[in-house]
């Protein structure tokens, strides 16, 4: 075992693609459809992130050293990149689809403009931006095979969204009434264990 685990490989390359793609496509698609509400935060760039990606980024190197042979798993990298792709299609997809009804915060009060949006892709996914994420930021640990931030950043991604589906659901059925019961009882989530 050399120096050699330093350099950055393919996969890292990769993940750099992914989270830059990612952050510029948000940014880009606020500045299209969320004007009003368009800052720096936007980039969706926030201290817990920049940890959890760190940690991930962490452990590649600590495996990269001390397991090389882990990281040379080919298939379970290209398994991450599919999953991770899939996971920003479906979420710039709803992005696109809702257009100005998507936003990055949940909104308390309805905009009279606000439409309960079915069609498109959430006339299949009920939350496809959360599912987007759930599964990107996954497949960016699978992409790496890291195997403790794979399962941490599922973990906690999941709780996020119980926690924030729970609170945004009873205010789309504040807002849509009946509409929205009907919608939610006959459109999944596809985030495991959140119907």
């Amino acid at each position: 075992m050399g120096l050699e685990w330093w350099w950055a490989p393919w996969q890292l390359q990769l993940f750099g693609v992914l989270l830059a793609f990612y952050h510029v496509t948000e940014f880009s698609l606020a500045a299209v459809f969320m004007r009003q509400q368009l800052s720096w935060s936007s980039w969706l760039i926030t201290k817990p992130y920049c940890l959890a990606m760190g940690t991930g980024l962490l452990e590649f190197w600590l495996e990269s050293w001390l397991l090389p042979r882990l990281k040379q798993i080919t298939s379970i990298s290209f398994l991450g990149l599919a999953i991770a792709v899939l996971g920003e299609t479906i979420r710039k997809a709803g992005m696109i689809t809702a257009g100005r009804n998507f936003t990055h915060t949940i909104q308390a009060q309805k905009n009279p403009e606000h439409q309960l949006v079915t069609w498109g892709i959430y006339r299949f996914i009920r939350h496809p931006g959360y599912l987007g994420w759930f599964l990107w930021s996954v497949g960016t640990q699978v992409l790496l095979v890291n195997p403790i931030c794979a399962i941490g950043f599922a973990l906690v991604a999941w709780r996020f969204f119980k926690a924030r589906l729970r609170y945004e659901e009873a205010l789309l059925v504040n807002f849509f009434g009946l509409d929205y019961v009907n919608y939610r009882a006959r459109t999944p989530t596809y985030i495991p264990f959140l119907s």
